[in-house]
């Protein structure tokens, strides 16, 4: 008599190790898209804090399409249509640097000419101004294997907006409120032939930590804004 053959998942041997329960780190990466007096490219927004989650939350608006149900009743929802997509990321930056602190202005400064006000920079206050970025997120897990498996979130294009900030013990620290923008591009390329892996929103990458480098340096090539029109 043939023996039942035993339906296994083909993840068994993985699915419940305790050392898949690890806490991913981020690192955060923004580049102004337009000009943006004393940051050339991407900026390390820095520390977040122990209890930060920097994942993107996104809420997504689906219309039924309906057809009249042949035998009568109730209609029948034969697909779905996304009217409205909102992509977000919340970023309380523990430790900001100028470079941080100029883009939670959400304006460039500029240095008056006055010679009595030497040094003073000043920027428009202009709440609810956003400024356009490339962002790239890195997720990591602990680890000393240089080839250990991380991923990398690119957003070719986002809304980087201060949101106040977020009380830290005794300290005020700044928040952004990040909001991913549709966008299409040529993909450069290291990336060409790879279009149906990349939504107007972005790519994920799953890579060995040793390639990181070599990502970033290509991904620092794309999406770029069209040259100034002399």
């Amino acid at each position: 008599m043939t023996q039942p053959t035993t339906f296994t998942a083909m993840n068994a041997t993985t699915a419940r190790l305790a050392a898949n329960l690890l806490r991913e780190g981020r690192v955060v990466l923004v580049d102004p898209v337009e000009p943006f007096e004393g940051i050339t490219g991407f900026i390390d927004l820095g520390l977040f804090p122990e209890d930060a989650v920097i994942v993107a939350s996104s809420d997504v608006t689906r219309d039924p399409i309906r057809a009249l149900n042949p035998e009568g009743g109730t209609p029948i929802v034969v697909d779905e249509e996304i009217t409205d997509v909102n992509v977000t990321y919340e970023l309380p930056c523990l430790t900001p640097d100028a470079n941080v602190l100029a883009l939670h202005a959400g304006a460039p400064s500029a240095e008056l000419t006055e010679p009595d006000l030497a040094g003073v920079r000043m920027a428009a206050f202009n709440p609810g101004a956003s400024v356009l970025t490339r962002v790239i997120v890195i997720a990591k897990r602990p680890g000393v294997d240089p080839n250990r498996e991380i991923r990398v979130f690119w957003h070719q294009r986002a809304a980087l907006q201060s949101n106040g900030t977020d009380r830290q013990g005794t300290r005020d620290v700044p928040q952004f409120l990040v909001t991913i923008r549709a966008f299409t591009y040529e993909l450069g390329p290291e990336f060409a032939g790879f279009e149906a892996n990349i939504t107007p929103y972005g790519a994920v990458f799953t890579l060995p930590l040793s390639r990181l480098n070599a990502l970033l340096l290509a991904l620092d090539g794309e999406a770029l804004p069209e040259p100034a029109t002399p």
